[in-house]
């Protein structure tokens, strides 16, 4: 979060919610005390006098309006008193305002946080999920050309104009000219017309740079990535506006070669074009390299159905072209246009395929190299538009549904207004004098004078067709968010109340005391009370801005504890008012209300007993602490039995756990993790509390405190050593669970991308190429590149495949081929396949072993291990007179070796119903038929260790490098597909900025209640340890006294908390797997990786260390203090 948005935004709304809920407790107050004078005055007639004589008083509101504006002068002139008093009482009390300061804090920053990263994850999905959008609308004329001209111009400077009025306005961030696709005048994206409008289309291109003859204008991966509206190569013209600005800047992102123009000037000097990198690798051309001609289409006239067919063929004087792909025939009659003398400026990278609004990967041409003639042209067949950029900050990110609002007020004031209209009556056509509000189009004014021409525009939003998709898949991302971080918010106010109750605790007996010697039970109140709202407010505010600053680093994670840099994201995630003040109110709110009731608990016991610490403590409920406690242990039996595929008796079982009924089973995983954890924390804290009884058996025999026994005998029986050992199990169990599942997120990353790329380098060819070819290919790159991460091809493969049939019953399966040495290239994973040994899987394969796909292997009712298969391959060639003549079949005899569930680089739904031969089987059944070398697409490389940082850079130039190339269609490194996974998984899903926030958040918390809460705990016992020293014990013996029962409590708390987090951490197991496998489906990714949990040991040492060394402080601060303290003192202010 930048400066600007937290003075201008983040402060004031802060300062708004604190007024507001100011407010809200005066209101309640006076409401409360406006209530009990109204009881007051309606008692005599609800509460019978039951014989009583009682003297009557008449009422007088003078006399009530007198005594209440005494009560509130006396209270206005004891209000600096109070603070001054309230103030010197926290200054005295410095620890057990620390204990406040510390929940409240961390309340607020983990609930702001949480808040926060739900706002920034919306911006950054936006922001992601239209990063392969330049344009966000395409604005066109409400009229169609064919009609009215009303509301239209064909003048293209004039049009060009009205992106001044638009840039105005605070919605939009630029806008230029763009001549392309023709208007659309639709109802919605599904509209049956959608495909009719059609882009300008490149018809051919002369020059002497290059060899043009090998480009193919033909683009059918247009047809195949979107709706049938073209399937050749387009082409735009880009007018001043789109050169610079915000639409100049997303359009360089792009760019790998030459550069972007900066303006307009520098287009139209230079008659600039930007090629796709396709078509410059085809072409040979590089830039600065010039085109002499280009020829393109554009459309003149639309025939739709058979007989509007048959009358455009004969009206059409030019070129025609029928399409079938829509829903009805359209003949679309087409005219050329050609322009000279163009320099190549930049050639820009085909990415992903967006939205197919404005169609895909265009070249790109300055529109001054039209004539006048030519864009008067083009905007007469309404082939102009204005590309419009939106400031995407401006879009509410709280919700879809805020989002979809927006932009449909956008489009709706832009189109239309509201204006008064008479109402007709139908009957006679007349008047009826009455009038009504009806929408009429809008018109923009552009010119002044004669010149003025009246614009009506179709505002074509493109951004909302993203925000479909996120309706669905941001609410799934957020429950699973939401549920994620329940633990550390629940922890966060188990902080926040202990630290009232250990604080407010120390204060019971100076309450009493302050009564002894005069002070009254509102005084008192106001004092304590105005102490714990001044706390809280510092703490509140803290808390709330270091969140706010914070969560955009948080969001830069990408892997546990791993962050990209600042310019890979901007957010803003600011919290709305409501948001703020929900904040505010689970804060200082709940401390002040807290900290009020416990005060009138104090001020309501006896004196002495207050003096005395007498206090009838409400028993625990343990039954239901183990009932919870034992839900748990089911829900983390469960989830150990199904991540193993059963046990026992329960082998074999849907799923192979102990509850077979779906929602049983999904409540009990749902549920059980925080049962497990909550009720583990309550029954453990006790054994943790026990620790000195635990450590007086184990060890009385040793010297070391034999002369302690008896004290240690009767430590840590105190509700405040129960708290205590309570808050370390809880603690320590989130960093466990989230450096656990943090970790083990990394590693599914790097194992998906495994699956997913396959090797280091794949690429894929337009043609079959040997292994020499795609060799001396892949070589000639990475020695043009000269990176010294890579300088030779280490080894290479490919996976070929063949059809062949099963002997047996005559059935037909694709089999995939393993080549000798494919270990050596190819990342296997041990899930993938049977054993856990690629080198061992080799050696099967090449000793003529076979596995299947789950659907193969079901086909071949699953085999048993060594079983022999005989299978047999034919191909046909062309024989005499043309005719097919088969050759073979071959046969070849295979042993079952196993499932495979995945083959890298190919996706598990490819390998399902396959069967995988080694090299030995294949050269049986193909080498034998024919003498020609083995050809592949795609080739497999590995060439250095891609989890390094210099390889992965040099892994992304290269492949970058090799998709320029000619004849390679695609090219995928290792590096890029794992940055792309780890950005679904941090920037998009949230899951690793999460885990990090609650490993830091709990340590922080472990390592803070430890000192603090441990210093109140030996602030309280002051009393004892004068004792102790008055009895004759030494100070050596005091302190080992308290070094040994509290360290053997926070030793104890210290092993069940971590035992509690790996538990917790394997009953969360199941729930990680579901949403992990439904994001993988959601992106389409190529295996289901299994969340092997892996155990961080490293991380949670760090953090009990840091933990034992706050401890070993807060002793020897807090003990020294007492044993430096005179005795007399101390035992008469006790």
């Amino acid at each position: 979060m930048n400066l600007e948005s937290l003075l201008t935004k983040v402060l004031p709304t802060m300062l708004q919610s604190w007024v507001m809920l100011a407010l809200f407790i005066v209101f309640v107050i006076s409401a409360k005390r406006f209530g009990g004078l109204l009881y007051r005055l309606i008692e005599p007639i609800i509460v019978p006098n039951k014989g009583q004589k009682r003297d009557k008083t008449p009422f007088s509101v003078s006399d009530v309006a007198t005594n209440w504006y005494r009560s509130f002068r006396s209270r206005w002139l004891a209000a600096p008193n109070n603070i001054s008093m309230a103030i010197s009482s926290a200054w005295r009390g410095r620890e057990r305002g620390l204990a406040i300061f510390a929940g409240v804090f961390l309340s607020s920053l983990v609930i702001t946080t949480v808040l926060a990263y739900a706002v920034g994850l919306n911006q950054a999905f936006f922001a992601f999920s239209l990063e392969g959008d330049e344009f966000d609308a395409k604005v066109d004329f409400q009229s169609d050309p064919d009609g009215s001209w009303a509301g239209r111009t064909n003048d293209s400077a004039v049009w060009e104009s009205l992106c001044e009025e638009l840039v105005e306005m605070e919605e939009f961030a630029d806008c230029g000219l763009v001549f392309g696709r023709q208007g659309l005048r639709l109802t919605s994206f599904f509209d049956p017309n959608f495909a009719t409008p059609q882009p300008l289309n490149v018809v051919s291109v002369t020059s002497l740079d290059g060899d043009w003859s090998n480009v193919s204008w033909d683009f059918p991966e247009a047809i195949e990535n979107g709706p049938p509206i073209n399937d050749k190569r387009i082409i735009r013209f880009y007018g001043g506006g789109v050169w610079d600005g915000e639409l100049g800047e997303r359009h360089a992102k792009s760019v790998i070669f030459g550069q972007w123009p900066s303006t307009p000037e520098d287009a139209a000097a230079n008659r600039s074009i930007v090629l796709p990198s396709k078509i410059a690798s085809q072409s040979g051309v590089v830039v600065n390299d010039t085109i002499d001609s280009l020829t393109f289409s554009y459309i003149t006239a639309v025939y739709t159905g058979l007989e509007e067919i048959t009358e455009g063929a004969q009206e059409c004087q030019t070129e025609t072209d029928v399409s079938f792909e829509g829903e009805f025939p359209i003949l679309f009659c087409k005219d050329n246009i050609t322009v000279t003398d163009l320099t190549i400026s930049a050639i820009y990278e085909e990415g992903d395929f967006g939205n197919p609004t404005l169609l895909f990967h265009p070249i790109i041409v300055s529109d001054s190299v039209l004539s006048s003639a030519d864009t008067t042209t083009l905007m007469q067949n309404d082939h102009g538009y204005l590309g419009i950029a939106v400031d995407r900050t401006e879009i509410p990110t709280a919700s879809t549904r805020a989002a979809t609002a927006w932009l449909s007020d956008l489009k709706s004031s832009l189109e239309s207004v509201r204006v008064t209209a008479d109402v007709i009556d139908p009957s006679t056509g007349e008047p009826t004098g009455e009038t009504e509000r009806v929408s009429a189009p809008r018109e923009f004014t552009v010119g002044e004078g004669a010149n003025a021409v009246a614009l009506s525009i179709q505002y074509n939003d493109i951004i909302s067709g993203t925000i479909t998709f996120l309706n669905i898949f941001l609410g799934i991302i957020q429950v699973f968010d939401y549920i994620l971080v329940v633990p550390i918010v629940a922890l966060s106010f188990v902080v926040l109340i202990y630290g009232l109750v250990l604080s407010l605790e120390q204060r019971r007996r100076e309450v009493a005391i302050h009564r002894v010697i005069g002070g009254t039970e509102a005084t008192l109140s106001r004092m304590m009370v105005l102490e714990i709202y001044a706390i809280g407010t510092v703490a509140w505010l803290l808390g709330f801005a270091l969140a706010s600053g914070a969560v955009e680093v948080v969001l830069r994670a990408v892997g546990f504890l791993r962050f990209t840099d600042a310019g890979d994201i901007d957010v803003d995630p600011v919290l709305s008012f409501g948001s703020t003040f929900v904040v505010t109110l689970l804060t200082v709110g709940l401390a002040y209300y807290y900290g009020k009731n416990r005060t009138n608990d104090f001020l309501s016991i006896e004196i002495d007993e207050g003096v005395r610490r007498l206090k009838k403590e409400k028993e625990p409920n343990y039954l239901l602490h183990w009932i919870l406690f034992g839900i748990g242990l089911l829900a983390y039996v469960e989830s150990w039995i199904q991540s193993r595929g059963g046990f026992w008796v329960w082998e074999g079982g849907r799923g192979g756990g102990i509850i077979e009924p779906f929602i049983p089973n999904a409540i009990i995983q749902l549920l059980g993790p925080f049962f497990l954890w909550i009720g583990g924390a309550l029954v453990l804290s006790r054994i943790g509390a026990s620790g000195p009884q635990i450590l007086n058996r184990a060890m009385g025999w040793s010297p070391a405190i034999s002369d302690i026994r008896r004290g240690l005998s009767g430590s840590g029986s105190s509700q405040s050593v129960s708290r205590l050992s309570l808050i370390m199990l809880l603690t320590l169990s989130i960093v466990t669970l989230a450096a656990v599942q943090g970790h083990t997120g990394t590693l599914v990353d790097e194992r998906t991308t495994d699956a997913q790329n396959g090797a280091d380098l794949k690429v894929q060819f337009d043609s079959g190429y040997t292994e020499q070819e795609a060799m001396a290919l892949v070589m000639s790159s990475i020695t043009d590149l000269d990176e010294a991460a890579i300088d030779d091809v280490n080894s290479m493969t490919s996976v070929g495949n063949i059809i062949a049939a099963n002997k047996a019953d005559g059935g037909i399966y694709p089999v995939w081929v393993l080549f000798d040495g494919h270990e050596d290239t190819l990342l296997w994973d041990e899930q993938a396949i049977p054993g856990d040994d690629p080198n061992e899987l080799a050696q099967i394969l090449s000793q003529g072993g076979y596995m299947a796909g789950p659907g193969a292997r079901d086909q071949l009712e699953r085999p048993s291990r060594g079983s022999p298969l005989t299978l047999q391959y034919s191909y046909f060639t062309e024989g005499e007179f043309g005719l097919p003549v088969q050759v073979g079949p071959s046969e070849s005899v295979v042993n079952y070796a196993g499932r495979i569930e995945w083959i890298p680089g190919l996706s598990a739904t490819e390998i399902d119903n396959t069967l995988v031969i080694g090299e030995k089987t294949y050269n049986e059944l193909v080498v034998n038929l024919t003498s020609e070398d083995y050809r592949s697409t795609t080739w497999a490389f590995d060439l250095c260790d891609q989890t390094s940082g210099d390889c992965a850079s040099a892994l992304e130039l290269l492949s970058a490098d090799l998709r320029s190339v000619e004849g390679v269609i695609n090219a995928e490194d290792w590096s890029s597909t794992h940055e792309g996974n780890e950005r679904n998984g941090g920037l998009i899903f949230g899951t690793p900025g999460l885990l990090s926030m609650m490993f830091v958040v709990a340590a922080l918390a472990s390592v803070s209640s430890a000192f603090v809460f441990l210093s109140l705990v030996l602030s309280q016992r002051k009393r004892e340890l004068a004792i102790l020293q008055a009895i004759g014990a030494s100070p050596n013996q005091v302190i080992r006294l308290v070094l040994f029962e509290i360290m053997s409590i926070l030793l104890v708390s210290m092993v069940l908390g971590v035992s509690l987090g790996l538990a917790v951490s394997e009953s969360f197991n199941g729930f990680f797997g579901v949403f992990g496998f439904i994001f993988q489906l959601f992106l389409g990714q190529s295996a289901p990786i299994d969340r092997d949990l892996v155990w961080p040991w490293a991380e949670l040492v760090l953090v009990n260390g840091l933990v034992l060394v706050a401890v070993v402080l807060a002793l020897l601060v807090t003990t020294r203090r007492a044993l430096g303290a005179d005795l007399a003192t101390v035992l008469k202010g006790e």
